[in-house]
């Protein structure tokens, strides 16, 4: 008995490192692609980090989120140099752990075929190849979340072991907490794990027939009294109105979406159709097999997909914490599937080979085999999530999506440019700082209301990058009238038709076009640049003392 069991692990542990090997592989492929520009902010404060001992961006900005991904990035920096790659392999890593730990927990907990499936799907799936190539901290809240969530599920179907429970439990809440700390959102995943939790412990107590119905009474009557008087001192306290608030409200360049409580619904229908529409009948088929870990994967995932879903902020990368649990749910149906699957389709197979008479008997077996095969195939072909990890993977934009700025192909034109000017103005700050070091203004609305409240006047600075921030052409004008030559910068993604069609900068491009020239850039480069010169004296503004020093 206890050499087969060593034989299981064995094999589960050779079978993981395969899995994770692979991973490895495919998430390497194109690690070079052009950056993100949230990315800029961990690289950018890695370098700081090295140079300074503090995650600096420019002289007094500070990226302290997530700082253990930014000390991360400084390490791989330094052992393997400063490159879009380095960058991104701490990233790389966590995911490919993740992808091994979901595989590990699918075999403990249920069966080969489901680990091969569920991890397998989840390792090719673009959710988490983008996070893979992605310097965020994504990666690492998925896989302190899930280990956390794996430790409490093993907890709870454990005898109680005082001192076992303790380290355990002490080690999951650790791994939860730095979770949160990474992205918040982490405690949507906490309210299905503390629900499925709850209902693991209670459910048979309360159906156990030798404990007096008096009892079950006076317990559930003393949690929803609990409940009660907790909410009630959340609303007396306004701690209820503050996370409502904060639950309903999101980022200006997050504001489209606010109210589309379809968002995930509407991608998990478009990259995974077949999946996605029979989740339902597969999660049935997994609580029938595997009721206990089916509940505790449909629980998290669904708490976690609605909160995700009705909040005000929305990206795919918002739900990564519950992603490997909605695909280790889809690996048990499939598994369950696939047991009787075969059998199906060898018989109808045969079947098929007996319409075909006329035709001799080999010839007929080989065009229904391959009749059934192409059905099969174009199941997987018309889920189209293939071709969203090949785009990923190669780099290839597919609309809505904009294409990528190539920052290095303007180097040429802009170099002797921001060499000569007095100031710099753009929408991408970071970029610019990361490619150029430099950028003195930045127009964005958007970035103006991320500042602390209180903090929010025009021309503060960011306290990330310690660049000041505008907000509109009336400030834009302040700088050009008090400096005699500048260049304002942006992407020419958005400036269509001489109109930039970003709500934050609206009501620029007439300025723009009025009191500055146009600087032909490389078309390739995909920015568009505008410069002023003009005597000082000339249009010197008598507010010019509003403009930081």
């Amino acid at each position: 008995m206890i050499g087969r069991t060593m034989q299981v692990l064995h094999r589960s542990w050779v079978s993981a490192t395969v899995l994770g090997l692979a991973s490895l592989l495919l998430y390497s492929i194109n690690i070079n692609s052009l950056p993100h520009h949230d990315e800029f902010y961990h690289m950018l404060a890695a370098e700081g980090l090295l140079a300074t001992g503090e995650p600096a961006i420019g002289d007094e900005g500070r990226y302290w989120r997530a700082y253990s991904l930014t000390w991360l990035v400084a390490q791989s920096f330094a052992l393997f140099g400063s490159s879009l790659a380095t960058a991104r392999l701490p990233a790389l890593v966590f995911m490919v752990a993740l992808v091994v730990l979901l595989f590990l927990f699918l075999r403990r907990h249920a069966d080969a075929a489901a680990a091969w499936i569920g991890a397998g799907l989840f390792a090719v799936s673009p959710f988490a190849i983008e996070i893979a190539q992605f310097v965020r901290f994504y990666s690492l809240q998925c896989l302190a979340f899930f280990a956390a969530a794996w430790i409490a599920y093993d907890l709870s179907s454990r005898p109680f072991k005082a001192h076992r429970h303790l380290l355990l439990g002490v080690l999951a809440l650790s791994l939860i907490v730095f979770a949160m700390q990474l992205q918040l959102t982490t405690a949507f995943g906490v309210i299905g794990l503390g629900i499925w939790l709850g209902g693991a412990l209670l459910l048979p107590w309360l159906g156990d027939p030798t404990v007096p119905r008096s009892r079950k009474l006076t317990l559930v009557l003393v949690l929803v009294l609990a409940g009660l008087v907790a909410l009630g001192v959340a609303g007396a306290t306004g701690l209820l109105a503050t996370l409502w608030i904060s639950y309903r409200t999101t980022a200006l360049f997050n504001e489209p979406t606010i109210n589309h409580v379809w968002y995930y619904h509407a991608w998990y229908s478009l990259l995974y159709p077949t999946l996605w529409t029979l989740s339902g009948l597969l999660a049935v088929l997994a609580l029938i097999k595997w009721p206990r870990l089916a509940s505790f994967l449909l629980t998290v995932f669904v708490i976690g997909f609605l909160f995700n879903s009705f909040g005000a902020s929305k990206n795919t990368r918002y739900l990564a914490y519950a992603q490997p649990f909605l695909f280790a749910l889809w690996g048990l149906g499939l598994a369950v599937v696939l047991g009787g699957a075969g059998r199906f389709l060898g018989s109808a197979r045969e079947q098929l080979a007996t319409q075909l008479v006329v035709l001799p008997g080999h010839l007929s077996r080989g065009i229904a085999t391959g009749v059934v095969g192409a059905a099969i195939l174009f199941v997987i072909l018309a889920n189209p999530a293939w071709l969203r990890s090949f785009t990923l993977l190669s780099g290839i934009t597919i609309p809505p999506e904009l294409p990528p700025t190539r920052w290095e192909r303007a180097r040429p034109v802009l170099d002797p440019v921001l060499q000569r000017v007095d100031k710099v103005v753009t929408t991408e700050d970071l970029a610019m700082l990361y490619y150029f070091g430099r950028a003195d203004y930045l127009l964005s609305a958007s970035r103006l209301g991320e500042q602390p409240t209180g903090n929010r006047e025009h021309f503060t600075p960011d306290f990330r990058t310690d660049v000041p921030i505008i907000v509109d052409s009336e400030d834009l004008e302040l700088i050009v009238a008090c400096h005699a030559s500048g260049i304002f910068l942006t992407n020419a993604a958005y400036w269509i038709g001489g109109e930039r069609t970003r709500a934050d900068v609206e009501g620029v491009a007439p300025l723009v076009f009025n009191q500055m020239q146009h600087l032909d850039l490389p078309a390739d480069s995909r920015l568009v640049a505008f410069v002023w010169d003009h005597e000082p004296a000339a249009r010197r503004s008598p507010y010019c003392d509003r403009l930081p020093r």
